[in-house]
C-alpha cells in the first residue's frame, strides 16, 4: 500500500480576541489537496494543557565533609527543588467535514463554530485552592488544533495558540481557599478531671 507523505495544507483561521467559558469560536478551516483525496472526516479540537509546577528548596549534605569529619555540623548546601507535570485533555471538539474527495489543487473552504464547553478544566478548582500557596501553581493554556482523517495517507493536523480566560474565582462556589474553624459538639470537660 503507498501511502502520501503530504496529501493535504490545512489552514486555520478565527479571530484573534480573548475567548470566556461558553464562547463559541468561528472557524475556517481551508483544505488545497496536493492530489485527489479521499477524506473520511475532520474535526476542531480545543486542547488545553495544564500545568502544574511546585518549587521549594532542600539541604543537601556534603557527603566528603561528612565522611572526613571535617567541621563542627554537618556541612552542605541548600537547592531548589521542584516537581512539575502536564497534562493534555480535550476540553471542547467540533467535526467540521463530512466524508467526501478533495481534487487537487482546488481549495476547499470549510466554515463552523465551536462551542467552548462551560465546563471548567479538570484542576482548575485545585489551582484557585492553591492561589494561597507560593510554591504550587496550576498553569492553563489553550491551542486549537484541526484534523483532517485522510484514507491511505497520514492525517495532517494544524494548531494555533487560542486565548481562552478562566474565571477568578471557584466555579460554583465550591472551593474554599480560606481555613475553617470547626467547633465541638460536646462539652469537655477540664483538664484536672473535674
Amino acid at each position: 500500500m503507498v501511502y502520501k507523505l503530504n496529501p493535504l495544507e490545512v489552514d486555520l483561521d478565527f479571530e484573534d480576541r480573548v475567548y470566556q467559558l461558553g464562547d463559541a469560536i468561528k472557524v475556517q478551516v481551508t483544505l488545497t489537496a496536493n492530489g485527489d483525496a479521499n477524506i473520511r472526516g475532520g474535526r476542531i479540537d480545543l486542547l488545553c494543557e495544564e500545568q502544574y509546577s511546585q518549587t521549594g528548596t532542600t539541604f543537601v549534605p556534603d557527603t566528603y565533609a561528612s565522611s572526613t569529619g571535617a567541621g563542627q555540623g554537618t556541612a552542605g548546601s541548600t537547592r531548589n527543588v521542584g516537581k512539575e507535570r502536564k497534562e493534555t485533555v480535550v476540553h471542547s471538539t467540533v467535526s467540521f467535514l463530512e466524508p467526501g474527495r478533495i481534487a487537487s489543487g482546488t481549495p476547499s473552504v470549510n466554515t463552523t463554530r465551536l462551542q467552548v464547553s462551560p465546563s471548567p478544566p479538570p484542576h482548575f478548582e485545585e489551582s484557585i485552592a492553591l492561589q494561597a500557596d507560593a510554591q504550587s501553581s496550576w498553569m492553563f493554556s489553550w491551542t486549537l488544533v484541526a484534523t483532517v482523517d485522510v484514507v491511505r495517507s497520514r492525517n495532517p493536523s494544524v494548531g494555533r495558540v487560542v486565548k481562552v480566560n478562566l474565571p477568578q474565582g471557584p466555579v460554583g462556589g465550591s472551593v474554599d481557599a480560606k481555613p475553617r474553624m470547626t467547633t465541638s459538639k460536646r462539652k469537655t470537660g477540664s483538664s484536672n478531671g473535674v
